[in-house]
């Protein structure tokens, strides 16, 4: 079973599994129990069936890699000896509550087009493009020089 104790002490792995390192996981922490408290309102000393996922960090820990990597909800189950239900259910829950998390820190992601031109309007420009999107080359006519420039497909895919 995944836990944070366990990868506290592994940062590659810990970053791998959720884009964080532990110093920015552990401030994280704070505000997302804050938010848990807030949202549910329950308190684990007043009795009732134990949580499935004991402590707070566990509960990051889950949402973060599960939003990190998607895996089928049976996988991330098993990987927290959860059913898939249960892993259905908190998914959700824990999603409302990061979501929560990150509103109230203004660490949310834009998705208005004028919230998200202001904030660009905030950074500083890139000296660095990557153009991702494939274009048609103009082979050469002569075999030597077509070997040399063969990308390999076979048809055109534009």
């Amino acid at each position: 079973m995944l836990c944070y104790e366990d990868l506290k002490g592994k940062p590659k792995t810990l970053m791998a599994m959720t884009s964080l390192k532990p110093s920015e996981f552990d401030e994280l922490l704070v505000h997302f129990t804050a938010a848990w408290k807030e949202m549910t309102g329950t308190d684990a000393s007043k009795g009732g069936r134990p949580p499935v996922i004991a402590t707070m960090a566990d509960r990051l820990l889950f949402i973060l890699f599960y939003l990190k990597t998607y895996p089928l909800q049976e996988v991330i189950a098993h990987l927290f000896g959860l059913s898939q239900p249960q892993a259905h259910f908190l998914i959700h829950r824990l999603a409302a509550v990061l979501g929560k998390t990150l509103a109230a820190s203004d660490h949310r992601p834009a998705r208005l087009t004028e919230e998200m031109l202001s904030r660009l309007a905030k950074e500083r420009p890139q000296d660095l493009g990557i153009d991702g999107t494939e274009r048609r080359v103009n082979r050469p006519a002569d075999k030597l020089g077509q070997r040399v420039h063969y990308s390999g497909k076979k048809n055109a895919t534009l």
